[in-house]
């Protein structure tokens, strides 16, 4: 009696999956997003891609490159800002916080050009099924006659993570 229970037990053990590792169980986090940025540092919007690079299971780097045209009103487009932004993003799953620095190009159509240093400190989640939302608080450096002045600035981003 003592056998046939502990043959039994063996191959119904045999049948039963193990749990997996919690690294196969859950993906890992999506590297690559497009998005629109409300604000931030385009400073009225901008299109922009995102490209992640895992540090450690909760620290990462994100570079970021965008694109926005600024409207001059009743005659077109003024001027092109080509935003450009370092993250490090600290969290895991879903959500992260974000602290990065960067540079927002200006090019004005009287063939002006101009580097805004830029700040971010941030909030970003990224949905299992790739929506990505940031909001983040987008502190700029604006030279103004002469005088280098802070400006605060806010943006928030709406786009989908792959």
């Amino acid at each position: 009696m003592k056998t046939t229970l502990l043959s039994i037990l063996l191959c119904v053990s045999c049948l039963v999956l193990g749990q997996g590792d919690a690294s196969s169980s859950k993906p890992s986090i999506r590297k690559n997003a497009f998005y629109l940025e409300l604000g931030g540092n385009g400073f009225y919007y901008s299109v922009n891609y995102d490209r992640i690079f895992s540090i450690s299971k909760i620290a990462h780097l994100s570079l970021r490159a965008g694109f926005a045209a600024s409207p001059e009103f009743g005659s077109g487009y003024n001027s092109y800002v080509v935003p450009l932004e370092a993250n490090l993003l600290l969290g895991k799953g879903n959500d992260f916080f974000e602290l990065g620095v960067g540079k927002s190009i200006v090019s004005e159509r009287s063939n002006n050009s101009e580097n805004i240093n830029t700040f971010r400190l941030g909030y970003r989640y990224i949905s299992d099924k790739g929506l990505m939302v940031r909001i983040g608080i987008v502190p700029f450096i604006l030279p103004l006659f002469g005088n280098d002045v802070l400006v605060i600035w806010g943006g928030v981003s709406f786009g989908y993570a792959f």
